[in-house]
C-alpha cells in the first residue's frame, strides 16, 4: 500500500515571473535557496538507478560528499519490477522521484520519499506518467515553483512518448492535499525537437528549462514553462543528462556517444565554447547523469563505469578538471539515472 499522509512543507527552486500563470516577483522564488536543503546534510550526493526498468536494482541512495554510503530511500524491486529515473529535492528533508515500472505504457509514478524517514513504501502523487511501453521509459525531471500563487509545476521526460509532461498542484502541508493534474505535454515547435527526450534542468533566474533531446543526432533545447521554443542547436554523438552550471552561467550537457561534457547557451542551446570542456571515455565512459554545485564541481554518472565522477570547472579555463571517482562500483550505482547534490 502506498502511505497516503505526510506532513511537509515544500519551496523549490528559484525562478523570474516572466509568464507563469501570473506568478509574484523574483524575492518569492529565492526563499527555495535557505530552505531546500532541510534535514538533508549540504554536500550529500543523491543517486538513482537502473536505466533499465526490467532488471534490478531500481534504487534510490545518499551518499555522502566524501562518496560513502549514508541511506538507502528506496529499493524499488522489492516491491515491483522497476527504477527510478528523475529526482529533484524539496524542502525539510523530503525527496520527489520519478518512477518507471518497466511494464505497461502508462503506469508510471511520481512519488515522495523523505530523507530522515525513510517508509516501506513511497507516496505516490501523480499516477499516469506514460513511459511508452515496456523498451522505453520515463527519464529525468525539473521542478519550478510560485509561491505566491501557491502552485508548483514538475516537469518530467516522458521519453517514449517524445514528450515532456507538465504537471501541477497546488503547495499543501499534507501528501493527501496534493492534487497534481497534467497540464499539457510540450510539443516540438521552432527550431526545438523532442526524439527521446532525456535531461530537464531548470535554468534560475527565468522561466526556462534545458531540455535535451537525446536521438542519436539531438539537440540541446531551451523552452519556456509553457512549452514555448526559445532557441534549439542540432549536435550529435547523443546528448543526454542536462544541468544549469552556476559560475558559468551555462548548461552543461553529458554525451553518451563520445563520453564528453559540452557547455551550452542557456539562451540559443548553441555549444559555447565550441568544444568539449571534459572528454574521456577512461574516466567518464557512456556519461548520462549529471549534476553540480554551487562551487563550481560536476557529479557525472558514468553509465559504462557505474560510479560518479567528480569535475571542477571554473566557467573560463578551456577544460574541466577531474577530481577523482566520488562514489565507487557498487549495487547501488549500476546505470545511474539521474543525480542531485544537496545545497
Amino acid at each position: 500500500m502506498r502511505i497516503a499522509n505526510l506532513i511537509i512543507i515544500i519551496a523549490f527552486v528559484s525562478t523570474t515571473s516572466l509568464g507563469l500563470m501570473a506568478c509574484g516577483g523574483k524575492e518569492s522564488f529565492d526563499q527555495f535557496d535557505s530552505l531546500t536543503q532541510g534535514v538533508i546534510p549540504s554536500g550529500s550526493i543523491i543517486i538513482a538507478s537502473n536505466s533499465n526498468g526490467t532488471t534490478g536494482p531500481g534504487i534510490i541512495s545518499v551518499w555522502t560528499p566524501e562518496g560513502n554510503l549514508d541511506r538507502v530511500i528506496y529499493d524499488y524491486t522489492k516491491v515491483i519490477t522497476g527504477y527510478a529515473s528523475g529526482l529533484a529535492l524539496l524542502s525539510d528533508g523530503n525527496i520527489l522521484a520519478v518512477s518507471d515500472s518497466g511494464g505497461g505504457a502508462s503506469n508510471d509514478f511520481l512519488d515522495l520519499f523523505n530523507y530522515q524517514t525513510p517508509f516501506a513504501n513511497p507516496i505516490n502523487l501523480f499516477s499516469s506518467l506514460a513511459s511508452g511501453g515496456a523498451t522505453t521509459y520515463t527519464r529525468q525531471m525539473a521542478v519550478v515553483t510560485d509561491s505566491v500563487q501557491n502552485y508548483y509545476y514538475a516537469f518530467v521526460s516522458e521519453s517514449g512518448n517524445n514528450r515532456i509532461a507538465r504537471l501541477s498542484s497546488n503547495i499543501a502541508t499534507t501528501a493527501s492535499g496534493f492534487n497534481f493534474t497534467r497540464d499539457f505535454n510540450f510539443a516540438a515547435n521552432g527550431t526545438c525537437t523532442l526524439a527521446t527526450p532525456f535531461g530537464v534542468a531548470h535554468i534560475p533566474g527565468t522561466n526556462n528549462l534545458g531540455i535535451v533531446s537525446s536521438a542519436a543526432t539531438g539537440r540541446v533545447n531551451v523552452y519556456d514553462i509553457n512549452g514555448l521554443c526559445i532557441g534549439s542547436t542540432s549536435m550529435t554523438n547523443t546528448p543526454t543528462g542536462i544541468a544549469y552550471h552556476a559560475l558559468s552561467g551555462k548548461l552543461l550537457v553529458t554525451y553518451a556517444g563520445n563520453s564528453s561534457i559540452m557547455a551550452h547557451n542557456p539562451t540559443t542551446g548553441a555549444a559555447s565554447p565550441a568544444t568539449a570542456i571534459y572528454t574521456s571515455a577512461t574516466q567518464i565512459l557512456t556519461p548520462r547523469a549529471i549534476a553540480t554545485d554551487s562551487e563550481g564541481y560536476i557529479y557525472v554518472g558514468s553509465d559504462g563505469l557505474d560510479q560518479v565522477i567528480k569535475l571542477y570547472w571554473d566557467g573560463v579555463s578551456a577544460s574541466a578538471t577531474y577530481m577523482g571517482v566520488v562514489v565507487r562500483t557498487s549495487t547501488f550505482t549500476q546505470n545511474i539515472t539521474a543525480i542531485t547534490v544537496a545545497p
